[in-house]
């Protein structure tokens, strides 16, 4: 496990897992894929058509002060996407590493 920081209202620790070093692409840019989220909230689960076709999937933001990060992804719609399910997408543009 290791931590980033998001840039919201002041820097606030979230820690992530797993890492996937493939290119992502967000809404801002370039993302990241994470196995594991922790200081994280969610918000409700849509339908969205991304890049990689539909999927399902939930905002999500920093617990402390609620800055939309990335996404979570709930289902996976294509076979060649079920490896995402259960996964976040965190924005570069979002984040400071610390401590890779």
């Amino acid at each position: 496990m290791f931590c980033i920081s998001a840039f919201g209202k002041g820097v606030h620790d979230i820690h992530v897992e797993h890492f996937s070093e493939l290119c992502f692409q967000g809404r801002h840019g370039r993302a990241f894929l994470f196995s594991h989220a922790m200081n994280v909230g969610m918000g409700p689960k849509e339908d969205r058509h991304l890049t990689t076709g539909l999927h399902t999937v939930a905002d999500i933001h920093c617990a402390d002060c609620r800055l939309v990060l990335g996404w979570k992804y709930e289902r996976a719609y294509e076979a060649s996407q079920k490896y995402k399910e259960g996964k976040f997408i965190l924005e570069k543009s979002k984040i400071v590493k610390e401590n890779w």
